[in-house]
């Protein structure tokens, strides 16, 4: 299976931006496979927890469901875990000397099975991380903060602080509710309101909405715009937080609070990066 760099990533998102294509690039992760898997294996603990997180109404939860699945068929590239697996990339761990809890590790496993019946159909696949790899700055390589320059850019998220950081570039946010404020009821029809009636007014999207952002993000491509899900970058860009997770192979760069580099532990694995 081909599993695609971050600058055949870049590349093509900066091809569709110039010819006015659509594109999406959806990341569902570890909290994407917990998700697939409470559904079907009818897990209602899981399920509640992803419920009452990520504001989700259960009587929509079959909907939800199947708009993943739509809007993972028609996208760009969609993530697999395959990477922490095969070797090519550096292990899923909760943080540096500590492993992800069994449970989750042999779910992250049964991707393939769990993409299969939820009939995501897409083998454009990239890496998990790939929203903090988008950000890298390695020489000779663009990132996404290069192609952010001179670009009119919509950015959902609920931490609308960032955009005051982000001066230097042009910037518009829709703010949406944080974990545990019903996401749903509070933001979601508004925002898909407002995709649907300015999909097409950015060169592109970055997206940072949880399990409904997967939605925002292939409803963005629908419309005829351009997304990537961009996740916790957010946060790495307002407070320099960077997760446990990958401490061990990515740092902050000192020349530029919104980029990264590879440690060595990290420049491992920078031929499949």
């Amino acid at each position: 299976m081909a599993i695609y760099k971050i600058e055949d990533i870049l590349r093509k998102l900066n091809n569709c931006i110039e010819y006015k294509k659509p594109f999406s690039h959806i990341r569902f992760g570890d909290g994407g496979i917990k998700f697939l898997h409470s559904i079907l294996y009818n897990d209602l603990n899981q399920l509640d927890i992803i419920i009452d997180k990520e504001g989700l109404p259960a009587t929509k939860i079959v909907e939800m469901f199947e708009l993943w699945g739509y809007y993972a068929r028609r996208a760009d590239f969609i993530d697999t875990p395959e990477v922490y697996f095969n070797g090519t990339f550096w292990p899923r761990i909760k943080k540096e000397g500590k492993a992800i809890n069994e449970p989750t590790r042999i779910k992250m496993m049964e991707w393939e099975e769990l993409y299969n019946r939820s009939e995501f159909d897409n083998e454009n696949y990239c890496n998990p991380e790939s929203n903090y790899l988008m950000v890298l700055r390695r020489d000779g390589h663009k990132n996404i903060l290069d192609i952010m320059k001179g670009k009119k850019i919509c950015l959902i998220t609920a931490k609308p602080e960032v955009g005051g950081l982000l001066g230097d570039y042009y910037v518009d946010i829709i703010k949406i509710v944080g974990h545990y404020e019903n996401q749903y009821a509070n933001s979601f029809h508004e925002v898909m309101k407002l995709i649907k009636h300015t999909a097409k007014h950015y060169d592109f999207w970055m997206v940072a909405a949880g399990e409904l952002g997967r939605i925002y993000t292939g409803f963005i491509k629908e419309c005829g715009g351009r997304a990537i899900d961009i996740g916790f970058i957010i946060e790495f860009w307002i407070e320099g937080y960077l997760h446990p997770r990958i401490q061990p192979y990515l740092a902050n760069y000192i020349n530029n609070r919104f980029e990264l580099v590879l440690t060595d532990e990290g420049k491992k694995f920078l031929e499949y990066i």
